[in-house]
């Protein structure tokens, strides 16, 4: 899996943009065919997924051992 700060024409074959779409995380750009989520209005590219993730559920994120004494590790 290449990362999206590489990502150009050559990558795919694609001649260019049919219309500019930029992944919300690493403004690389995306051309027809490449796959991506739309997430909260945001375009994601494949690559950025894992990243977008983390920062969205951040809040929820929990330490065995450490949470469940104050009650927050119950859902």
């Amino acid at each position: 899996m290449s990362t999206g700060f590489f990502k150009n024409r050559s990558q795919n074959g694609a001649a260019g943009p049919g219309r500019e779409l930029r992944c919300w995380l690493c403004q690389g750009e995306l051309y027809p065919g490449d796959p991506y989520f739309a997430l909260d209005g945001r375009v994601v590219c494949e690559d950025c997924l894992e990243r977008y993730a983390r920062r969205r559920f951040a809040h929820r994120l929990r330490r065995v051992g450490r949470d469940e004494e104050d009650g927050r590790g119950t859902l």
